[in-house]
């Protein structure tokens, strides 16, 4: 009776968290905790100290790249990739979003892009909601094979300590990644109508309620020359993480015998290049803060630290329990781990905080390592409700009206293109981890 009343709690708290949204859910998270420790006297578990560290230093960097104008440079480019091959429009902006988020380890890069995507495809007579759905589904699998993001730095610090390393982990992971975007963007491309068939987009240019985008003062701002130097600094410093991650041998090595460590790393190499970022593009600090990266990023640490903290408190309590009850089927049908970081991420809205959650829990029940590398790729359900903030903005974007929820919650385009990807991937993923592990 006790585990029913706490397990109320914890979901109940998930659920006033995802109400609130935002900093809410690391807040909600937290009350949740107070109330498993100090009123039911459970031990707190270790907070994901790792991935917080990695978060911090990365979110510090891109949003000094966006507040010298980094993003706005990319987004330029891309824009101008689209409109110099349109009838590729439907592969390309998936593609662009998710090499976008690969760089930049976040999926909010993509925000910048919906405008020029929608304009674009509205121009050459494509449904926006094709191009727009794949995009955004593709900046939400690539959290899965981004070597900075979140989620990875979060399955980095858990697995390179038990031995697998991290060029183990990206040759997995980042094909797989790849796979889901392109698998969503061919199923994305043959969902709905033509966009002169579309009845609403025909009412609303009879209603003549053409809704003005910011795709016209994305493409014709003037852009800074020095914004350019940002993304080669940004990008310089991945390649850094990328070589020294994948080559030991490479790293410092201490008076002990021991050797840097990934994290660490990776946290020495953001702050460096965002320090760099500030003489050379003249960035005021004051303006990194002010950053939608910046405001994002710092909230998906109070999240991890609330959400992820309680929910591992809860399941150390259970151990025990749960090993007896899913160790055995974990281990007999290890494909299953896929099914509990998809419904997970779902429930949480969050790569990052459902990583640290379940995978130590696998770990724990005897989950092979190559089956955890292969599952990877689930840890994407973000998008199977249309309240996450990158669809919700593919729908506003969307002038025409393609892009839109149905009269049911699930009715709406990016849930059948991101299932489709994350379901083909996840197969390509229990290929390719048993070649690789």
């Amino acid at each position: 009776m006790l585990v029913i009343i706490q397990l109320v709690i914890v979901l109940g708290c998930i659920y006033w968290g995802l109400k609130m949204g935002g900093l809410g859910v690391g807040l909600a998270g937290g009350l949740g905790l107070a109330i498993l420790t100090l009123g039911f006297g459970l031990e707190p578990s270790q907070p994901a100290v790792n991935v917080i560290l990695i978060i911090m230093a990365v979110v510090t960097a891109a949003s000094t790249m966006q507040a010298a104008g980094g993003m706005d440079w990319l987004v330029h480019y891309a824009g101008n990739l689209m409109r110099r091959n349109p009838r590729y429009i439907n592969f390309l902006a998936p593609m662009i979003t998710w090499l976008m988020t690969i760089m930049a380890g976040t999926g909010y890069t993509v925000f910048s892009t919906l405008p020029v995507i929608s304009e674009v495809a509205k121009e050459i007579g494509v449904r926006p909601s094709r191009p727009l759905s794949a995009a955004v589904v593709a900046s939400q699998v690539a959290i899965s094979g981004s070597p900075i993001s979140a989620a990875m730095a979060a399955m980095i610090s858990i697995m390179e300590p038990i031995g697998v390393s991290f060029l183990q982990i990206m040759a997995v992971c980042l094909p797989a990644s790849f796979i889901a975007a392109m698998v969503a963007a061919f199923v994305a491309s043959r969902q709905g109508c033509e966009l002169d068939e579309d009845p609403i987009y025909l009412e609303r240019i009879q209603a003549e309620h053409k809704q003005k985008t910011d795709a016209q003062t994305t493409t014709n701002t003037e852009l800074d020359p020095k914004a350019k130097y940002s993304v080669l600094l940004f990008l310089l410093a991945t390649i850094v993480i990328v070589i020294y991650a994948a080559f030991p041998p490479l790293r410092p090595q201490f008076g002990d015998g021991a050797m840097m460590s990934t994290r660490d790393i990776i946290i020495v190499s953001m702050f460096a290049v965002a320090c760099l970022m500030v003489p050379f593009c003249k960035v005021n600090p004051d303006k990194i803060i002010r950053t939608t990266t910046f405001r994002s990023g710092m909230s998906s640490v109070a999240v991890i630290l609330g959400i992820v903290t309680m929910g591992s408190t809860m399941v150390n309590a259970y151990l025990p329990e749960i090993k007896a009850t899913a160790g055995t089927l974990l281990q007999a049908y290890p494909m299953l781990l896929s099914v509990v970081l998809f419904g997970t991420c779902t429930l949480l809205l969050s790569q990052g905080a459902t990583t640290p959650l379940i995978i130590p829990l696998a770990l724990s029940l005897q989950v092979p390592h190559w089956a955890i590398l292969a599952s990877f790729v689930a840890v994407t359900g973000v998008f199977v409700l249309p309240t996450y903030p990158t669809s919700l903005a593919a729908i506003e974007f969307d002038s025409t009206g393609t892009t839109r929820m149905g009269k049911n919650i699930f009715d709406h385009p990016f849930l059948l293109p991101g299932l489709c990807g994350v379901i083909i991937s996840t197969l390509c993923g229990f290929v390719l981890a048993p070649m690789i592990l």
